[in-house]
């Protein structure tokens, strides 16, 4: 797995700081749990180069406690690509 590509919901994190993500289908996200852990970074994280539309940024995948991995959405990203929480999204990642 070199690539992949999904869509998923913007959606604002409750707490402190006001960060957005876009958790990653459940099959998609299994598939990443079963990759090698030498792929993998701290708290198995998983490095990325990520684009919206034309938006391009360096980020990494989390994996959630309860299943699905996660990407967080920057503000600059948001303020380019027009999206705010709740929109859809289509997200290109290639593994870095």
């Amino acid at each position: 797995m070199k690539k992949i590509s999904f869509k998923g919901k913007l959606f604002k994190w409750e707490g402190p700081a006001a960060w957005y993500f876009v958790y990653l289908p459940k099959d998609l996200s299994q598939k990443l749990r079963a990759l090698p852990s030498k792929k993998k970074r701290g708290f198995n994280s998983i490095k990325v180069h990520a684009k919206i539309e034309k938006t391009e940024w360096n980020t990494s995948l989390f994996p959630t406690k309860d299943g699905p991995y996660l990407i967080a959405v920057k503000a600059d990203v948001r303020k380019k690509e027009g999206l705010s929480d709740g929109d859809p999204v289509k997200i290109d990642c290639i593994f870095v």
